[in-house]
């Protein structure tokens, strides 16, 4: 008889969350959306169910709360929906924001249209006091209609966001771009930090020429405008933490006064109380002007007039019309955040649009006046200045060209002929050049119109267009001349040599926060905007100065770029937002498995394809990256609390919310066992120590502790006939931009400079015999363990007769292993190293 099959049964798990709420929150997104799709679908006519469904949830909600003064339902819905860090998180969501706004919208077109037919900026007088057993009959009457309808808001937006989907051709690569875009309009506020954006939009507008324009025309300036839009907002936050803690405070004193309990009459005074919490009149939720004047020490009239100039007018509209055109991107709170109450008096749904606000609507205004010119040109100004501070910080002694106007070809006998017959005259915005690498940076300042994001497909293709298809072509013309012509023939200035360069990036900055669309770079490339041959990474300027803030080493820096244009990481990596694929980068690397077929055809010596390898390869499947920034977010907070050294708001919890903010730090890559080396190369600033760095940085941690272990390896076990020790390993790039890396160990007895040119013509040699464009020598003094020298090679040109004699000596490209000499076995404090596999040309 044979043996028992032993194997058990396999018992199925029952799967577990995601432990990352963010995970959880896009799966619960995605999969609503799928169901409600499947089930349209599956309809008569999916268009018309959708339609009537629509129309039903819009109906119930905004009749449900059409009898109330919107002020007040604006009020609940904060409580319920904004993230307030002191109250129980289940009540609040990512989405909250969202739904507050959905519900103050609502509240204000169904209260004019049908509560009472009148203008929605024309809201009512206060309601009587009603007696408490009145009040108790409907308890809170705002609260129930309010919280019941919250999944309502949910499901409005995705019949909204499903009935586009619909209706979008499938094969429509552009009409995806549009509804990611639409998508964020609706969902994400705020993609970079408030106090960021308020710092440029201040810089935007503070400009004399730009600032007298707008004190003629609107009776104040940019600071009038953040200090009292941000005073109301603090005045609202504040007013409800007080009255918070006002109730707590005087229940507490009402139940140790009476430890056998309230009588009845006090019981309905305190239940008015705890109903006049939830539910204020609107004097106690609203801020006047003058409030807001003797808050923020400004002038009442400046107050007023901001005010007047960023109140929302839903006058003419209806439910149905403000949530079809919220679903299309067209939130009008985006530049119209305050809700005229009555007397007078103002309020915010929240803070998150404040900052966007100013800009655009600063903007709308400056564009039929005679300032627009002088604003274009200032905001320009700001961007590349801003630009070029944040590369310098991570290419420090670049060598930088700014506004710089140089020569390419304008016909095919041109380019045929010498540089010096050039005649078309073009312009670049940056250069970065420092050692071997060159980094192209095109500024682009335009403003994605608020059309283009409320829907107009054919406006937001052409500001696409003019920010990122504009800039990433005008840096590719600048790319092809330095690799066509090793050089650039600059206007009134003399021939500038490139021959050295062997890396060239190209970056676009965008002032505008393109939210959902830079990040999707391959889907760029389908819709034409990006060429797959030159693909440009395109980012935020406020993106851009946190990264660079981020980077600890600069040649992190240089590896991001590498990873983040790499074509295939563009058609795996996709994330809502910038942070969280540099954040990615630097929790996992960016990385992505090349295909080992296409490497042995570029490097045939290497060993033959394994199955692990083709299996890893064909494995890689899209990753779509959710929000990574909740250490960022608490470090950034940190920082703020710092810098102001005080809590916002009131009470308790704002102090605890203070206490907390201290906890955070900043978010770094994993600490590097090369870390010693890349100062060293960075302190001595041997040419190419940026690109060499990147290169070291690169390999896995394992491949990069190995590495940190060889000059050690090779220190202790010198030769004892005089010569020196090497290790020599190849590091392979699909697309042709390979290195040689020597570690190499000089004996006592050799001369320092005969040593460096024998070991430079050999790196070279073995560069030509592996097919690498770069090699990199590290040089180690065997008496004092000390590197004292690196090396740099990369030659375009035909080998010397001294490297082709050394080429001759090499061993063969394919004897890539070769374990330690028997001696240094012994030498290494025990360690076998046959049992660990060593990829490299030992000498």
């Amino acid at each position: 008889m044979g043996k028992k099959n032993r194997r058990r049964t396999p018992q199925h798990r029952a799967a577990r969350p995601p432990a990352d709420p963010h995970v959880q929150a896009v799966l619960n997104s995605v999969g609503a959306q799928l169901s409600l799709r499947a089930e349209l679908l599956s309809a008569e006519d999916p268009s018309a169910k959708a339609e009537d469904r629509l129309a039903a949830l819009i109906d119930d909600l905004s009749t449900a709360i059409a009898e109330f003064d919107p002020v007040r339902v604006i009020e609940v819905a904060r409580i319920r929906c904004l993230p307030w860090s002191f109250l129980p998180q289940a009540g609040a969501s990512e989405a909250g924001l969202t739904h507050a706004e959905v519900l103050a919208l609502l509240a204000i077109a169904g209260y004019g249209s049908l509560g009472g037919n009148r203008r929605a900026s024309a809201l009512p007088e206060p309601h009587e006091a009603q007696e408490p057993s009145d009040r108790a009959l409907r308890a809170q009457p705002i609260t129930d209609a309010v919280y019941s309808r919250i999944e309502a808001v949910d499901a409005i937006l995705q019949l909204e966001q499903v009935k586009a989907l619909l209706d979008r051709h499938p094969e429509d690569e552009f009409g995806f771009i549009a509804a990611k875009v639409r998508g964020a309009e609706v969902w994400m506020r705020n993609s970079s930090y408030p106090d960021q954006v308020e710092i440029t939009v201040r810089d935007l507008f503070t400009n004399k020429d730009v600032d007298q324009a707008l004190r003629a025309d609107l009776g104040f300036g940019v600071d009038e405008a953040f200090r009292t839009l941000q005073g109301c907002h603090e005045i609202q936050v504040d007013r409800f933490s007080a009255r918070m803690n006002e109730w707590r405070d005087d229940m507490t004193v009402a139940m140790q006064a009476h430890p056998h309990g309230l009588n009845e009459k006090e019981r309905a005074h305190w239940i008015k109380q705890w109903q006049d919490f939830w539910e204020p009149e609107s004097q106690f939720v609203t801020v006047s002007t003058q409030e807001i004047a003797d808050y923020t020490g400004l002038d009442a009239a400046a107050v007023q007039a901001v005010f007047e100039f960023f109140t929302m007018d839903l006058s003419g509209s209806t439910p149905r019309s403000v949530i079809d055109a919220f679903a299309a991107g067209d939130n009008p709170l985006r530049t119209n955040p305050v809700v005229a109450g009555m007397d007078g008096r103002f309020m915010l749904v929240h803070d998150a649009h404040i900052v966007v606000a100013v800009r655009e609507a600063f903007e709308q205004h400056l564009k039929g006046t005679q300032a627009w010119d002088k604003y274009q040109a200032h905001r320009g100004k700001v961007l590349e200045e801003r630009t070029e501070a944040a590369f310098s910080s991570v290419l420090p002694d670049a060598t930088v060209l700014r506004g710089f106007e140089y020569y390419v070809p304008s016909t095919e006998s041109e380019e045929a002929g010498p540089v010096e017959d050039y005649t078309k005259r073009v312009e670049g915005d940056h250069l970065f050049i420092l050692d071997d690498v060159a980094v192209i940076v095109e500024d682009k300042a335009v403003a994605i119109a608020p059309t283009a994001r409320a829907g107009d497909t054919r406006r937001l293709r052409n500001d696409l267009k003019r920010i990122i298809e504009r800039a990433a072509g005008q840096a590719r013309r600048l790319r092809d001349r330095i690799e066509a012509d090793r050089g650039l023939r600059l206007h009134g200035a003399e021939w500038l040599d490139l021959s050295s360069i062997r890396e060239i990036h190209v970056v676009a900055v965008s002032l505008e926060d393109l939210v959902a669309t830079t990040t999707g770079t391959a889907e760029l490339v389908r819709a034409g905007f990006i060429d797959k041959d030159c693909i440009a990474w395109t980012v935020s300027l406020h993106d851009l100065d946190l990264i660079v803030e981020l980077i600890d080493h600069p040649s992190e820096f240089l590896l991001y770029l590498r990873r983040r244009t790499d074509p295939l990481a563009t058609v795996i990596y996709t994330a809502p937002d910038e942070l969280d694929l540099f954040l990615h980068f630097q929790q996992e690397g960016l990385y992505v498995e090349p295909d080992p077929d296409e490497l042995r055809k570029r490097f045939p010596y290497l060993p033959a394809v394994t199955t692990a390898e083709r299996r890893r390869f064909k494995r890689q499947a899209p990753k779509y990256i959710t929000s990574l920034t909740d250490q960022l977010d608490a470090w950034h907070r940190q920082r703020i609390a710092a810098e102001s050294g005080t809590a916002h708001g009131a009470g308790e919890a704002a102090e605890f919310d203070f206490a907390m903010t201290l906890t955070g730090k900043k978010p770094t890559m994993a600490s590097s066992p090369l870390r010693e080396l890349l100062d060293e190369l960075k302190t001595n600033r041997a040419f190419g120590w940026l690109s060499i760095g990147a290169t070291l940085l690169s390999g896995a941690m394992a491949t990069q502790e190995r590495m940190a272990r060889i000059p050690r390896e090779l220190l202790v076990n010198p030769f004892e006939d005089g010569r020196g020790r090497s290790m020599t390993m190849p590091i392979v790039d699909v697309r042709g931009d390979g290195w040689v890396l020597a570690w190499i160990t000089r004996p006592p007895t050799k001369d320092v400079d005969e040593f460096a040119h024998e070991m430079r013509t050999y790196v070279q040699a073995k560069a030509h015999q592996w097919g690498m464009l770069r090699a990199a020598a590290f040089l180690y003094d065997e008496a004092t363990h000390a590197l004292y020298r690196t090396l740099y090679e990369s030659h375009l040109d035909d080998m010397t007769p001294e490297v082709e004699a050394a080429l001759a000596k090499l061993r063969p490209a394919d004897a890539l292993s070769a374990p330690l000499p028997p001696k240094a076995k012994d030498r290494t404090r025990g360690r076998s190293a046959t049992k660990r596999k060593r990829r490299g040309d030992r000498r």
